[in-house]
């Protein structure tokens, strides 16, 4: 029989874990985090990037580029469902699409979920991000990059739209964050993303978090909205990435807003599989904003003074295993634990 007294919890010691690695990366709310790599799979450079490619506990295996967490195993698929299904969903029949950027592959494997895709062209600047994902994310690709309807082109976007005159029905823009170097690349993408969409047709792109203390999602929002008469947006929380994602539809023709549920909900007909991350008749709500978040974004996009994010730059770099142990060590990970009273 118990006596009802209870005994103090104790911390169980633990041993030291040796890492091969890690990443470290500046984020938007002026801290720093850091990431334990357990094994490096793939190191290297490319003419353009740092490319690493490592297993995490939890994780699992995650790509970094510079240093940047890029996608992560065990929730890559919520980035890629938000990014591609709403717009195909969105659009009556997307035969046609566009994915500018998205080397790894996984958001061509979401697309190709869509039973009215016939083709799709894939433009990434790596040969060597779009070599090593083949390589190492093949379980991930499932084959995407290999399905007789994807045509991957090795080049840049901008040259691609320039030179490209047949429309696509959803154009999928999965380039580098917008930053103040990149402002100049996403103004060259859009002027000519518009040319390029068939009537109906839709763009969808990302950004980082929509919320306090910056907004910088909100940044891409009403980049959008300087371009396109009808612009939706909505968000969802990337686990590996820390923090919530922004992700924007815009349109010449079609406002996603006035799609109703049961529209969506009888779309996801043609998908291979229901969404895992997203609740498709759910979508007219995720549309729907807080009255503090649309003012901020009508005064980003009215380019208010002090109201247009600072898109500062940020920091990340990948490092060896004599780093992280140090690393350990400086704030006592490596060390058993005092007992808990």
């Amino acid at each position: 029989m118990s006596s009802g007294k209870v005994e103090p919890l104790r911390r169980q010691t633990r041993p030291s874990v040796r890492y091969d690695g890690g990443v470290i990366e500046s984020t938007h709310s002026g801290r720093w985090v850091i990431t334990p790599v357990r094994h490096w799979r793939y190191r290297g450079r490319s003419p353009y990037q740092v490319i690493d490619v490592g297993d995490v506990d939890y994780l699992g295996t995650c790509l970094f580029l510079d240093g940047w967490m890029q996608l992560a195993a065990v929730d890559e698929y919520v980035y890629h469902e938000h990014l591609v299904l709403p717009a195909l969903l969105a659009h009556e029949r997307p035969e046609r699409v566009l994915i500018l950027g998205g080397g790894d592959g996984l958001a061509a494997r979401e697309v190709l979920r869509h039973a009215a895709v016939r083709q799709v062209i894939m433009v990434d600047l790596d040969a060597e991000v779009v070599r090593v994902c083949r390589e190492h994310l093949a379980d991930l690709q499932r084959g995407a990059l290999d399905d007789p309807r994807v045509h991957v082109i090795i080049g840049d976007a901008r040259d691609f739209l320039r030179n490209h005159s047949e429309g696509f029905d959803v154009v999928i823009v999965d380039l580098v964050d917008l930053m103040p170097d990149t402002v100049p690349l996403f103004e060259d993408v859009f002027a000519h993303v518009r040319r390029v969409l068939r009537p109906g047709g839709l763009v969808v792109s990302h950004g980082p978090d929509p919320g306090p203390p910056l907004h910088e999602g909100l940044f891409m929002v009403a980049f959008m909205k300087d371009r396109f008469p009808h612009v939706a947006w909505y968000k969802a929380f990337i686990t590996s990435f820390g923090e919530t994602w922004t992700f924007v539809i815009a349109s010449d023709d079609v406002d996603v807003r006035s799609i109703g549920a049961s529209q969506w909900q009888a779309a996801t007909q043609h998908l291979d599989a229901p969404p895992r991350s997203f609740v498709a008749e759910a979508m007219p709500a995720a549309f729907l904003h807080t009255r503090e978040e649309e003012a901020i974004l009508e005064r980003i996009w009215r380019q208010e003074p002090g109201a247009t994010p600072p898109l500062g730059e940020w920091e990340a770099t990948a490092f060896d295993g004599a780093t992280m142990e140090r690393l350990q060590e400086l704030v006592g990970f490596s060390r058993p634990g005092p007992e808990r009273r």
